[in-house]
């Protein structure tokens, strides 16, 4: 019988009703040993928090303290999964949403665990890596004989936007499990447990309710010692027998299945990047990043494998998030991917992306996970929404080319790298050197108050970094005549950007250009909306959006933009008006289209806090890159536990309700700043060098970081410092490709290089300064590792501020240290804080430090001193200082 959308329908008449079971139960799952692959997060339940468990084929979503609904790709097959427990003699059902206490997280399996005075009860959650199913295990211990009860509703729902017919649900008596199936039987679902008793068939001859469908399992006491209980959940396309056998397939092997999970995720974090900083909090983010990312990765049985973007509950809906596959999500993760080492992953997601390249060469902005079934391609607008997945896909590919010198995979892969540079070429339709966005898609922003844009600055970033990377893999193939074309069309777009978009008078790059629109649009609803109405009246008929946005973070990225202006940007991207606590902005907070309850006009974004993390370490200027990469870091246990959300309010440390809590490309954004902003590794030149140019903070005695990729190889390299000296060692693991090494770690402006030394002897070296820092590089030759090289120097001034651990609701209030200038005879600090509030700034410094006027400066000890400093204004609003510190 069917069952609607919402509620669930009685079942077939021919089934009748719930007998007592007296088939022979399936051989009950004997205790094993529950390994780990080595990362644990645990912490008390948080009612409403977000968790999930992932595998290639399956996820289960939920929040803590509610129930629970699985996936099989593509399809959603139940909600509302609960379970509570009967104590014998006890008159109530105790139900296991209102008894969780902990939450424990592992690559492999969740643990939710419930606690009663009279029982404790582990269940154990996780997806098979290579299976449409999840299995829950529960492990109990308990005073009495108790009976476990578990309820559900069958949705059978393909994702969004395919829909299906309707479903219907029996229960079969032999093997204890539900089947869930629709008419053309293509499309199935199982779930059940050795033992269960069915609690909700009804007859044929009754009215269709609105009940969850309900099974029930004894424990007596003597077997809660010996055995767990399963339930499995299983899904498929190819109907109710194949599902069946998956069924038992699954059921009959999960400790193995158990065990090739630890193994697989123990293998991922072992033969990756591995960081080791002083600080536990970012190594620990580091490991789980990866994992997020991996967690991306799903095997659709109708579409292949690809990197799906996100992931939250879908409610009443077909969407859980965003767990369908993105362009550009998967192509901004691929350079994290890339940077920690895991070169077969990014090359999953560039194949699915070229799998369905359009014709002319554009790149799909997204395909759901139902796209096999419905005209996705041709009857729907959302593949090719967007702008910047293609010219992304030429930038990623040519990332790809500089870490691993693929020859091979560019030749396989070149004619849809060229395909999708043309293709982006040819929007310049005006001839001004400028990429379009007008009639091909939106770049980032994608409706609202600053739409639609006619040329966005990000998109400029993206492509002259496709051009640059293009010309690279261009005279890797021998196509010398397109790199030239390639560089040169890079650079009229270099600087027809800084023509369109420098502000001069405001000290910062514009959004976007924009065709004059004659026709008033509206303010979407929220805070301020006249205030926010009366700047698009002033802007309707503009040339230009001169709003202050995290957006030039992307081309600063690259660093395509002009490097004194470039210093000013990121005053900008590290200020309080886009910066807080927990990450970057999209608008300044003083912009008259703020909102901060807007998905674009004011919410921040990991993915932008990464963006200016990078830009900032890129031009030289560590504080602003270290906080925000430590803003992203230290959301890894605030909501989902060990995953990093998607956005979050622009005034207050809390997520969106509609955030995909687990969203990939934040989790990159994690790997990314660390690898190629703090530390500065780079690969270049096909795979030919590899580039170590840290940026460690002043209180970093020791930093290590094993197993970097590059062509063929990986490599062990670390960081010690001491007093008027720091040391790098270079190890090969693995590989025999020849690859040369350049070191170029940062010192203060005003410490003085002595000498360095290789293994002992004098070695040559340059000194480039960029922002606040001077980096001091030195070649090593192929064979000349491993290697020891240490920089002799007179030590310099360094400033630093202690880390911000944003509360959950609380509002940004930490400060902004912007810029720490060791000048001739003083420190420029310039610093931004809350009105009221006391802050205190790290000096480190072998010299005397002088007082400044509003701060007062105590030396702690040889070497060591404290600032102190208030600020004075309008509460509640960030205000800047220019502090000028006297040495001596």
């Amino acid at each position: 019988m069917p069952y609607g959308r919402a509620a669930v329908a009685v079942l077939a008449a021919a089934l009748g009703a719930a007998a007592p079971m007296t088939a022979q139960a399936p051989p009950p799952v004997a205790r094993f040993a529950l390994e780990r692959s080595g990362l644990e997060l645990q912490r008390p339940t948080r009612s409403g928090a977000f968790f999930d468990v992932v595998g290639r084929r399956s996820a289960l979503f939920g929040y803590e303290h509610r129930g629970l609904e699985a996936w099989a790709w593509p399809m959603k097959l139940l909600d509302s999964f609960e379970l509570s427990f009967r104590l014998r003699g006890y008159p109530v059902d105790i139900a296991g949403v209102e008894i969780a206490r902990t939450i424990t997280a592992r690559p492999e399996a969740t643990i939710l665990t419930y606690s009663h005075p009279a029982f404790t009860a582990r269940h154990v959650l996780f997806a098979p890596i290579d299976e449409p199913a999840l299995v829950m295990l529960l492990d109990v211990e308990s005073t009495l004989p108790l009976t476990v009860t578990g309820s559900f509703r069958p949705r059978l729902r393909l994702m969004w936007p395919a829909g299906l017919q309707t479903g219907d649900a029996s229960w079969d008596e032999k093997e204890q499990l539900y089947t869930i199936g629709e008419e053309t039987r293509r499309y199935a679902a199982v779930i059940g447990s050795p033992g269960a008793r069915d609690l909700s068939v009804m007859p044929y001859q009754e009215e269709p309710r609105d009940v969850p469908l309900r099974f029930e399992l004894d424990l007596p006491l003597e077997e809660m010692a010996r055995r767990y209980v399963p339930v499995v959940i299983v899904g498929g396309v190819e109907g109710r027998d194949k599902a069946k056998e998956a069924y038992r397939r699954v059921l009959g092997a999960i400790p193995a299945l158990y065990a090739r999970n630890v193994a697989y995720y123990r293998a991922l974090l072992e033969r990756t990047a591995e960081v080791d900083t002083p600080d536990d909090r970012l190594d620990a983010a580091f490991a789980w990043a990866k994992v997020g990312v991996d967690k991306g990765v799903a095997a659709n049985p109708q579409l292949g494998t690809g990197l799906l973007a996100g992931f939250r509950t879908s409610g009443e809906s077909e969407r859980p998030g965003f767990a369908w596959f993105f362009g550009r999500d998967a192509l901004w993760t691929a350079l994290a991917v890339d940077s920690y080492g895991d070169f077969a992953l990014t090359r999953t997601a560039l194949d699915f992306l070229r799998r369905y390249q359009r014709e002319d060469g554009k790149v799909p902005h997204e395909v759901s996970q139902s796209a096999a079934l419905i005209p996705w391609f041709t009857d729907y607008t959302y593949p090719w929404n967007s702008a910047d997945a293609t010219p992304l896909f030429v930038l990623a590919h040519a990332d790809h080319w500089r870490h691993t010198g693929d020859a091979a995979y560019l030749r396989a892969s070149w004619e849809a790298i060229v395909r999708a540079w043309r293709f982006t070429a040819a929007t310049d339709t005006d001839g001004n050197g400028l990429v379009e966005n007008t009639k091909v898609g939106h770049g980032w922003v994608e409706g609202g108050a600053l739409y639609p844009p006619h040329e966005e600055i990000y998109m400029q970033g993206v492509w002259i970094e496709a051009c640059r990377g293009l010309a690279e893999m261009a005279e890797a193939t021998g196509d010398l005549e397109l790199a030239r074309d390639a560089r040169a069309t890079a650079e009229r777009a270099r600087a027809a950007a800084e023509r369109a978009y420098w502000l001069a008078d405001r000290g910062h790059y514009a959004y976007a250009t924009k065709l004059p629109d004659a026709a008033r649009r509206e303010a979407e609803p929220g805070p301020a909306r006249a205030r926010r109405q009366a700047r698009m009246d002033e802007l309707a008929a503009a040339r230009l959006y001169p709003e202050d946005t995290v957006l030039p973070a992307v081309p600063l990225w690259w660093r395509t933009l002009d490097p004194q202006r470039a210093q000013q940007q990121v005053d900008r991207l590290g200020a309080g008006a886009l910066a807080t606590d927990w990450g970057q902005r999209l608008l300044s907070r003083e912009s008259r289209l703020y909102d901060p309850l807007s998905y674009h006009y004011g919410s921040v974004w990991p993915l932008f806090t990464g963006w200016a993390s990078v830009a900032a370490y890129r031009h030289g200027r560590p504080h602003v890159g270290f906080q925000a990469l430590m803003a992203n870091a230290l959301l890894t246990d605030q909501g989902a536990l060990g995953y990093v959300t998607e956005l979050l309010s622009g005034d207050f440390a809390a997520p969106f309700g509609r955030s995909s809590h687990h969203q990939v490309w934040s989790e990159a954004m994690v790997v990314t700043p660390v690898m190629r902003g703090l530390l500065g590794i780079e690969a270049s030149a096909g795979g030919g060098v590899l580039t170590f140019a840290p940026q460690l903070p002043p209180d970093w005695a020791h930093v290590a970081v094993r197993r970097v990729a590059v062509a063929d190889g990986a490599f062990d390299l670390t960081f010690d410092r001491r007093e008027g000296a720091r040391t790098v060692t270079v190890t090969r693991r693995r590989g025999s490709a020849p690859v040369r090494v350049v070191l170029a770690p940062a010192f203060p402006l005003d410490a003085r290089l002595r000498s360095v030394s290789v293994d002992g002897r004098s070695r040559p070296y340059q000194v480039r300064r960029q922002g606040d820092v001077q980096q001091v590089q030195v070649e090593l030759p192929a064979d000349a590792l491993p290697a020891r090289v240490v920089f002799f120097c007179d030590e310099g001034t360094e400033a630093y501020a202690p880390v911000v651990y944003p509360r959950p609701g609380a509002s940004s209030e930490g400060l902004r240290l912007l810029r720490a200038t060791a000048e001739p005879g003083a420190l420029r600090l310039v610093v931004e804080g809350v009105p009221g509030r006391e802050y205190t700034v790290h000096l480190r410094t072998t010299k005397d430090v002088g007082q400044a006027d509003g701060a007062a400066v105590t030396r702690v000890e040889p070497g060591r001193s404290t600032l102190r400093l208030r600020f004075q204004g309008a509460e509640g609003a960030y205000v800047r200082r220019s502090l000028l510190l006297p040495l001596s």
